[in-house]
This record gives C-alpha cells, structure tokens and sequence, in this order.
C-alpha cells in the first residue's frame, strides 16, 4: 500500500501540472492576484486586491502560493497551481487507503473514479480553495473509518489540527463540512454520544477560530474589515444567491460523472441491505451515502451556491461507485451495468485519438487554436489507441483487465483535457495580449491606467494578473468623471461602454486598440492630445486596430 500511494501521489502532482497554460483566466486569475499583491506587500492575515483586504478568504492558499511563487520570483501558473496539485494528489492517496482498506481493487477503482470526474480534474489543475475543504474531508474520514475498524484512538486528536487548518485556508466552511461528516459517521453506527461530542467540539473550536479571523480582520483593517468578513463569509453567504435548493442533487449528475451515477445505482440497487448493514461493505455504501446526503443537505441551506462547493463529495462518490467493479458475482442491472461501462471504457482512447486528430484538421477553420498542446494530445492519444486496440483480446481474459481499460479510458479523458480543452479554454479568454499592447504604449508614452465602468473585481483582476506591474489604477462610473482625469490617462472600458459614451465626449478621446480582457471585448483610448506616438482617429482606429491585433492574437 505504501509503494501504491507513493506512486498514486506522484502521478497525481504530474498529471495536475503537466501542459498548464502561459497566463491566468477565470477564477484563476483572482487569486493569481492575491499572491502577487503579497510578493509586493507581504504576507497579511487577509489577500488584498490593490492594497486592500480581501474578505471573503482567510491568507491560507494565498500564503501556500506565495511560498511557492518565492522560490520562481514571480508568480506563474506551475508555482500558483501546485499547492493545489499536491492537495489534490493527498486526495487520491486517502481516497486509495480507505479503499484499499477493503480490497487494493477499490482503492484503485475509486482513484481511477476521480481522476475522471471533470469537476475534480479542472479543480486540481487550477488555484482551488475548496481542494483543501476536500481534503480535510476524507482525512477526518480515513481517521475516524481507521479508528473504528482497526483501532488507535489516539490518532483522532489530528481531527481538531485539521479541522483548524482548513479553516485556515476556507474560513468556516472549511471547518464546517469535515466536521458534519465525521458527526454523520457516528450517527450510522449509532454512537450518538460520540456525535454529540464531535458536534460541540466542533462549535468550541468553530467559535475559536472564528474570534481569531475576526480580531485578525480588526488588526488588518479595522471594524469595517470585521464587518465586511462576516458578511463575506457567513451572513452574505445565507442571502446572496439566486440558485433554487436543488441546485447541488442535479447539478452533481454532470459536474460528478461518471461516480455520481454509478453511486446512485449501486446505493439504490443495495439499499435494503444496506439500512440492515448486512455485510461490512454495505456498513460502507452507509458510510458513503451519509457522506455525501450531509454535504449536499447542508450546502443547500445557503443561498450561495457554486458547483465547486460540493468537491468534498467526489472521493464518496467514487468509493461508492467502485463497488460495481468489486463483486464480479454481481447479477441484474448491476453487472449488466459493469459490462457497459468496461465497454465504453475499450472504444474512449479511439474515439479520443479520433477527436484530437478532427481537431488539429478541422479546427482552424472554426478559428480554435491548435498548438504544441493539440499536436501532443492527438500522439499520445493515437498511441494509447493502438496500444488498447491490440491488447483488447488478452485484457478480456486478464483478471484485472477492467482496471486497465478504465485506466486506459481515463488517461485519455485527462490528455484530451489537457492538450485540447484547456488550451481552446485559454485562448478564447487570453488577456495577456491585450496587456502587452497596453504596456508597449505605456513604455513609450507614461501614463496612469483607468478603468470605466470595469471593477474593481471584475476584468480588471484578469488586466492587472497579466499586466503584472506594481501599479494602483483608477475606476471611474460616470463618463463626466473621464474629464476630469490626467491628460495622459489610458482609459480601459469595454466596447459598448466606449461606444454609448456622448458624442461630445468621444470626440476629445482617440481609441488606440481593441482587444479582449477574459471574453469581454474592451478598448483602450486616451485623449486626442495624448494617445500613440502616431495619432489615429476614431473610425481608422478600429480598422487599424482590428487588423493589427487579429494576427497577434492568432499566433498566439
């Protein structure tokens, strides 16, 4: 088992960084900032966004990124994904333990599970806050399962050390979600005292820490920064949300596939015996489906809801799911269901290598980027295509030969997301040339940046993440508010606003360029005395600076 995590949590740190993009989108780029503000700064209780806290995060995986970010200079995609990288690798080996606690084909089966969930590949391979909720998860599990099944009470005094450190990186939720877990546990067995300790454990240790974030939120930032974190973390999330409270129980049909279906069969298929505890392994699906009914029931409640929050489900939905490839004596919808997944699993490396190869010939002309990315993901996938398809007939009468087609399937679920998706993803939101075109003219002619009607916290997080220059910019709503700033201001706006401003306005202002911030269209302009070396005019510069940044951003 040792050997089996080892290499589980290698595997994990390579496949969670390998191929990551050259710049910062999406959610991110937020938090890509946070770490540069603190290389700027330094290390503060709270992220800040132009000097200021932040209130919605404690400092924890701000904190974790810029350790990693001192030993590179500068933050990058490797050193700001790779905390969450090694979180996530940490997942799969606990996830592999309580399994393997069974059989070593469940841990596999449940590893292999996850790795093919989207919801958790994209988190791992990205700057994700709630990886660190997940893994407090499944280790408060693995300590409690452990304890209960082998013994040794003494290791459940690293529950309330875990509880306070994903608190130090989530905030209450952190701390909230592994503790109704772990009470949920107790409550299968029916050890209701033992539940009741951990539930007011849980709100000494809760109430604690949080007197502690918020004499940190004074210390950083006043009353009005207490204020703010307790709106941000705890009342605003109860009210501030336009999601129904079903939300989680469909949204988890796509967002964790395959594991969440195949649970829901082999849950509802032994539901009987598993409410009489008929076997350890239904003791377990019990477990299991706690795990994940207590986590969906509670992140119902608030009002705030984002598909993310519901990571720390996915190792439940996958030791769940698993079972189906556990008991081969298995009859009726179950085995016919094993059947159908093992084959799917034999045709996806095919019908992957076929996609990627689709995509590299016919891409260009829905004008989706093929690079070095595409044209390793096809190779690979064309490989591991004719690997599968020769080896098909001996994996049929291999005792494992399920695994090896699930693990063949889910390697080229991974390459296609990562040599195919991810890079069309990039591309379609790249800022970095809208930056660079800024910085080139700013480089020529200095000026002040200021955004209109734009942020703060908005697009111009995803500007300043790949602008990357110690500066503080200025936001304006009102296009009264343009006049009154510096002649040698660049202003930043996106397309719409620039072209709803007055007549008398537009016409003192000269447009430099326009490009993309995320997938917004922006533009960038300045007053007609001040602008480019080479003033243009209103309707040329379009022209202009449409046909000079289309290629640009083709190459790129």
């Amino acid at each position: 088992m040792q050997r089996d995590s080892a290499l589980i949590f290698l595997s994990g740190i390579v496949l969670f960084t390998a191929g990551l993009g050259s710049e910062f989108v999406s959610m991110q780029a937020r938090f890509a900032f946070f770490a540069q503000e603190m290389l700027r700064y330094g290390p503060s209780f709270f992220p800040t966004t132009y000097g200021l806290p932040y209130p919605d995060y404690p400092a924890g995986s701000t904190l974790a990124v810029y350790l990693v970010s001192l030993l590179f200079g500068r933050v990058i995609p490797f050193a700001a994904v790779l905390p969450t990288a090694a979180v996530s690798a940490l997942i799969l080996v606990v996830t592999y333990q309580i399994g393997a606690m069974h059989s070593r084909k469940w841990g596999l089966g449940a590893v292999l599970l996850e790795l093919s969930t989207y919801l958790f590949l994209s988190e791992s391979r990205s700057i994700s806050l709630d990886q660190y909720v997940s893994l407090a998860t499944v280790l408060s599990f693995y300590l409690v399962y452990s304890s209960g099944l082998c013994g040794g009470k003494k290791r459940l005094w690293f529950i309330p050390l875990i509880l306070t450190a994903a608190f130090f990186f989530r905030g209450p939720i952190g701390m909230i979600i592994p503790a109704a877990v772990v009470c949920g546990y107790y409550l299968w067995r029916r050890e209701f005292r033992n539940s009741l300790l951990m539930a007011g454990g849980t709100l000494f240790l809760l109430a604690a820490c949080g007197t502690a974030l918020l004499g940190a939120a004074y210390l950083q930032g006043g009353e009005d920064l207490v204020k703010r974190v307790i709106d941000a973390q705890a009342a605003g999330r109860m009210v501030d949300g336009r999601e129904s409270h079903l939300f989680y129980w469909y949204r988890c049909l796509s967002s964790c596939a395959v594991s969440c279906p195949l649970a829901i069969l082999v849950v509802g298929a032994r539901f009987r015996r598993i409410l009489k505890r008929e076997t350890p392994d239904d003791t377990f699906l019990g477990y299991m489906a706690c795990w994940v009914l207590i986590v969906l029931i509670g992140m119902s409640v608030p009002a705030a809801k984002k598909a993310r929050y519901i990571l720390p489900i996915v190792p439940a939905l996958a030791l769940a799911a698993s079972w189906v490839f556990i008991d081969l004596s298995l009859k009726g919808v179950l085995a016919e269901t094993r059947k159908a997944v093992v084959r799917i699993c034999s045709f996806i490396p095919l019908s992957a290598g076929l996609a990627a190869v689709a995509f590299l010939v016919f891409g260009p002309l829905f004008r989706l980027h093929a690079g070095i990315h595409s044209v390793v993901a096809a190779g690979l996938l064309t490989g591991l295509a004719v690997i599968v398809w020769a080896a098909r007939r001996r994996l049929k009468n291999y005792q494992n030969g399920d695994m090896t087609l699930m693990a063949a399937a889910v390697a080229a679920f991974i390459i296609i997301d990562a040599g195919i998706f991810e890079p069309v993803e990039i591309d379609r939101q790249r800022t970095m040339p809208f930056a660079e075109k800024l910085l080139s003219l700013q480089q020529g002619r200095p000026g002040e940046v200021v955004f209109y009607r734009i942020g703060p916290d908005g697009e111009d997080i995803k500007f300043m993440v790949n602008y990357n220059r110690p500066i503080t910019p200025v936001f304006v709503k009102s296009p009264e508010e343009l006049l009154g700033r510096q002649k040698d201001s660049y202003f930043i706006a996106r397309k719409q606003d620039f072209e709803q401003l007055p007549e008398a306005i537009k016409k003192q202002m000269n447009l430099c360029f326009q490009g993309r911030i995320g997938h917004k269209d922006c533009v960038v302009f300045t007053f007609q005395d001040f602008g480019p070396n080479k003033p243009i005019g209103m309707r040329t510069g379009v022209r202009e600076a449409g046909a000079a940044s289309a290629p640009q951003e083709s190459k790129r």
